[in-house]
């Protein structure tokens, strides 16, 4: 029994004894035993393997990247820096070259964006920078790249482009119409390729012409475009001064010009709800001119081909 309990009181100090020589091995390897890190930037990535096996390190690749600076598997950095303390057994992350790129950059100049973009990503490219401007070519023709074509030292897989927006549109200054009446104003208008945005008819005081144009915007004299819509302010009379409670506004629209006929459609929303005063198929700057019944405060838009292109307001 004495042996027994010999033996066992050994087999016990055994176990305390390799117990602590093991947590004092591991606090050694995790906490005080530190490598710096190695300059790997250049070096052939199995070369940098074998390097950093010799003092308890390893690699990690996270990225590759087209570089024609440096050779395939070649490294383009890391992640720690060199000279940093790193544990034993720890990673080194690293980024690889894959060398120069073995495709010519394709010449996309003079065609169409869409058509630019779809040849790029046949090429495992992808455009880049979309830069506009105005030039005398069409809208999204593409005016130069870059890279240039037949390019192949390049790094990244996107192309910038820069894309025409057309000619320049031509400016005017923004004529006076106030005072005007509204059907001369809505023709100067139009002889000047000015697009009329909104209309808005108004009471204002006695002794006023009726129809005639009260206030608009642009301003006189600020520089348009055929872009720029013009916004309109309209006397009227009241009910009260003309005995009615029914008001007729001279209406009249010019379809734009164009290639095909269009389907125009007018609807008014006044006190008497909303209904369609007109729906024909209309030629290519064909005028509409017809009188509107309105009562009280009312709303006249204007559909082509099934799509608003003017909101009128009358008060």
């Amino acid at each position: 029994m004495r042996r027994y309990l010999r033996f066992l009181g050994k087999f016990i100090g055994l176990l305390v004894v390799f117990y602590v020589a093991a947590r004092i091995t591991i606090w050694w390897v995790t906490s005080g035993n530190t490598v710096p890190v190695p300059d790997l930037q250049g070096k052939n990535v199995v070369d940098a393997l074998k390097e950093v096996g010799k003092i308890g390190l390893d690699l990690r690749v996270v990225r590759e990247e087209y570089d024609p600076s440096v050779p395939m598997n070649g490294i383009l950095g890391q992640d720690p820096k060199p000279g940093t303390e790193l544990k034993v057994d720890r990673n080194i992350e690293v980024v690889v070259s894959l060398g120069a790129r073995d495709i010519a950059i394709p010449d996309v100049r003079g065609g169409a964006l869409r058509k630019a973009e779809l040849i790029l990503k046949q090429n495992g490219l992808s455009a880049g920078l979309t830069t506009r401007i105005h030039s005398q070519d069409e809208d999204g023709a593409v005016l130069s790249q870059n890279p240039m074509p037949l390019t192949v030292d390049v790094r990244e897989n996107a192309v910038d482009l820069l894309v025409s927006t057309g000619p320049r549109l031509p400016e005017y200054s923004m004529p006076d119409l106030i005072g005007m009446d509204f059907n001369q104003a809505v023709a100067l208008l139009e002889s000047a390729g000015l697009p009329i945005g909104n209309v808005r008819y108004e009471v204002y005081t006695e002794g006023v012409v009726e129809n005639r144009v009260l206030n608009q915007s642009p301003a006189f004299g600020y520089p348009v475009s055929r872009e720029t819509p013009v916004s309109l302010v309209v006397h009227r009379e009241s009910s009260a001064q003309t005995g009615a409670t029914v008001t007729h506004i001279p209406f009249s629209y010019r379809i734009p010009f164009g290639l095909m006929p269009v389907d125009a459609d007018l609807f008014v929303e006044d006190r008497q709800g909303r209904r369609r005063v007109f729906s024909e198929r209309k030629a290519p700057g064909a005028l509409i001119e017809l009188t509107l019944d309105i009562s009280g405060k009312a709303v006249v838009e204007v559909y082509l081909n099934g799509k608003m292109v003017q909101s009128l307001e009358y008060r």
